[in-house]
């Protein structure tokens, strides 16, 4: 079977990300916040795909960050990645940014962390039972001044803690496992805050 060509993106932080696996090479893409997510996506993943040397109709799905992250940019690449995958008539995946980190981790029990807003930080257990990978558990977030002791209490129990910037290339990971074991997740966001709570205070 021939190496799929997946497209995975990440608007939900301050950079936009996007990357392309193709023919057995990855290609990536960063744009600062300079420009608007929604108005800097379309042309950096034209940029990916001219660098790869493949066009929209050899994609073979469609991923994005579905959170948690910002909402305005969870939504911006959600809308993408739905339009993309009805246009093309592609698998379209809404991936975890938690479940990505942990697939990036090789332990078998491993407490996956993202930085979060105002030095928050998100975090969700997951296990590995040989190539499957699953939650244990619900994500959380912690303030800043109560991570380190959750993060000592999972180290304490055996638990590998991987924490650290989550974007559209570890997406590519969990896109091609979720693709192979025909489990799509739900299509839908992924919240761990109520509605506008970024919105600047008065």
């Amino acid at each position: 079977m021939k190496d799929r060509v997946i497209l995975a993106v990440d608007a939900t932080g301050d950079d936009l990300t996007v990357a392309l696996a193709a023919r057995g090479k990855r290609y990536r893409a960063r744009r600062s916040a300079k420009v608007p997510h929604d108005e800097a996506l379309l042309p950096a993943v034209e940029g990916l795909m001219k660098r790869a040397r493949i066009s929209w109709k050899d994609l073979d799905a469609v991923a994005a960050a579905a959170g948690p992250g910002r909402f305005t940019g969870i939504r911006i690449g959600l809308s993408f990645a739905a339009v993309v995958g009805m246009e093309r008539d592609i698998p379209a995946l809404a991936l975890s940014r938690l479940e990505a980190a942990a697939d990036a981790c090789a332990a078998d029990d491993v407490l996956a962390a993202l930085p979060g807003w105002k030095d928050e930080v998100y975090h969700q257990r997951f296990r590995r039972a040989g190539a499957r990978l699953k939650a244990d558990g619900p994500a959380e977030w912690s303030a800043a001044a109560a991570w380190p002791a959750r993060k000592g209490s999972a180290e304490s129990r055996g638990l590998a803690v991987a924490y650290g910037p989550v974007g559209a290339c570890e997406l590519l990971l969990t896109a091609a496992r979720r693709l192979g074991e025909r489990s799509l997740p739900p299509f839908e966001p992924f919240y761990l805050k109520p509605a506008g709570y970024e919105k600047p205070r008065r």
